[in-house]
Formats: C-alpha cells, sequence, structure tokens
C-alpha cells in the first residue's frame, strides 16, 4: 500500500498549558529550613545569625565552665605562645568535662576533692596521673620546664624545672592559670618542634591526647576528617567537630559590641531560646540573653 492510500491517524487536541500560579506562603514555609522564609533567614555573619545559633546550641555542648581568670589566661597564653586561642578553649572544654557535668565549676567540691585526689595518685601508685585543669601530665609539663626555663621561674628567679615531682603535682593543681600557660607551650612545641602532622588545631587537639607515629600519620594523610581514626582518638576528633563551630560562634559573638549583641538578641523570636555562648557572659548574664 502506497503512502497515499493509508488511513489518517484521528486526530487528537491538546491538553491547555497549565497556567502559572505563585507560590503561596505555605509553599514556602514548606520548602524553608525549620520552617522559616528564605527571605527571613539571616546571613551567615551577622550578629542575628550568630544569634540564632547561638540559642539554638545543642544542649550536650556543655560550657566551659570556668572562671573569668582563666579564660583571660587563656588570652594570655594564646598570645604568648602563638597557640590558637580557639585550640586552647577546646582543651579546657575536654579535659575539664568531668569536673564541669558535676559542679558546673572547677572550684565546686567534686574538683575540690578530684584535685587532691590526683595530687595524692600521682605522688604514690599512678605516676603518670594527668593533672591540672588540661590534665596535663606531669612527664609532659617537666619537659616544657625543661624547654622553656625563662618562662617559668620561682620568686627568685630560679628555674621551676628542678621541682620535685610532689612540687611539680602540687603547682600544676594549685595553680590553674599556670597549668594553661604550660599546657599552650606544649601545643606550641608539639608544631614547632615537629610540623608533621601538626599543621593545624585538630591535628594539635589529637596529638594533645596521643602523640605517637601513628597519630601523626593519620592526620597527615587524611587531614581533619575523624572517621579514619579509632578508639579514643576518634571519639577525641568528633568530639572537635561537634565543638568548633560552637566555639567559632562563641567567638564572634564576643568580637560584637553590646549594642550588636542587643540587636541580635531582639531580632530573635520572643518565644526563642536564650543566647547562651559556649564560654563567658559577655552581653548574656549567667542565664543567657533574652529577647525583651
Amino acid at each position: 500500500m502506497d503512502a497515499a492510500a493509508q488511513p489518517c491517524a484521528p486526530s487528537r487536541s491538546r491538553p491547555p498549558a497549565p497556567q502559572y500560579q505563585a507560590p503561596t506562603l505555605t509553599d514556602e514555609l514548606a520548602s524553608a529550613p525549620d520552617g522559616r522564609t528564605p527571605e527571613a533567614a539571616p546571613a551567615e555573619g551577622t550578629p542575628h545569625a550568630i544569634a540564632l545559633r547561638l540559642s539554638e546550641r545543642d544542649e550536650d555542648l556543655h560550657p566551659i565552665n570556668v572562671t573569668p581568670s582563666q579564660l583571660a589566661a587563656v588570652a594570655r597564653a594564646a598570645r604568648e605562645t602563638g597557640t590558637s586561642r580557639k585550640l586552647l578553649l577546646a582543651t579546657l572544654w575536654q579535659e575539664q568535662q568531668w569536673y564541669q557535668h558535676v559542679d558546673g565549676s572547677p572550684d565546686g567540691p567534686a574538683s575540690f576533692v578530684g584535685r587532691r585526689l590526683n595530687r595524692l595518685f600521682a605522688g604514690t601508685v599512678k605516676p603518670d596521673k594527668s593533672l591540672g585543669i588540661t590534665h596535663l601530665k606531669p612527664g609532659t609539663a617537666r619537659r616544657v620546664l625543661e624547654r622553656h626555663p625563662p618562662a617559668f621561674t620561682a620568686e627568685d628567679g630560679s628555674p621551676l624545672s628542678g621541682m620535685s615531682d610532689a612540687q611539680l603535682a602540687a603547682y600544676i593543681e594549685g595553680k590553674p592559670n599556670e597549668a594553661i600557660r604550660l599546657s599552650a607551650y606544649h601545643l606550641a612545641d608539639l608544631r614547632t618542634r615537629n610540623p608533621y602532622g601538626a599543621r593545624t588545631d585538630k591535628d594539635l587537639f589529637l596529638l594533645y591526647a596521643a602523640d605517637t607515629p601513628d597519630v601523626r600519620e593519620r592526620n597527615e594523610r587524611y587531614g581533619d576528617a575523624s572517621e579514619h581514626r579509632g578508639g579514643e582518638i576518634r571519639a577525641r576528633g568528633e568530639n572537635w567537630d561537634r565543638i568548633s563551630p560552637a566555639l567559632d560562634d562563641a567567638m564572634a559573638w564576643e568580637a560584637l559590641g553590646e549594642a550588636e549583641r542587643l540587636t541580635a538578641v531582639a531580632q530573635l523570636a520572643a518565644e526563642a531560646p536564650p543566647v547562651v555562648p559556649l564560654y563567658g557572659t559577655a552581653g548574656a548574664g549567667p542565664e543567657g540573653a533574652r529577647p525583651q
């Protein structure tokens, strides 16, 4: 059969094209994270955004419950040694977890008893017991004293590296601000004496717990990834992953002026949780800042 003789296919009418409908407010809310419209989400680095993240902080991230004197000691030690202040704050958060959960302060009754037991154990049954507010091992502290004699001297100018083990334990437990300095020098030494596997704050955070060839090799090979670690080092790496953004926000909040903090808090909804940084009470008070 030739083409001319073929029957014609029945004609089909096209359905009408759908008309454009503008999205409704309900559509916008449904597509935005946490029910906020894209227009309502503040830009990431603005005071409003920082306040919002602080108000929504994971409750499992307890504050760094140390005194203003210790926070000032962190700032001084960071300047003195070139160690990152964020790294020192993270170290305080990590190493003081038990005392911070029980007492909410390094000066509570559990801390009082615990520190005296630490000194007793360090001088008797467990000479390598970690000591002080930064959980520094006596051997590590002594190496710092021996490497930096001008930085650690007695009132008469004599180097503290000559202290006995008992005197060293009492020094670390009884002088938390000096323990912070010792840890800052130790962290600086970890980086400057051998930069291999000690290139980032997270590298140093892991090496503070275990300066071993394996940890350094994995730091160098995998960078800041935590999943290639095992045991306590992996848990510590995951802790850094949790604490790092919260510390960034706390430091950014601290750097704001008082007027900026008050304005940011006022921009939050009245029912929002309080703005509580991970450390300090700048512009917040002990219970955090609430919208008025």
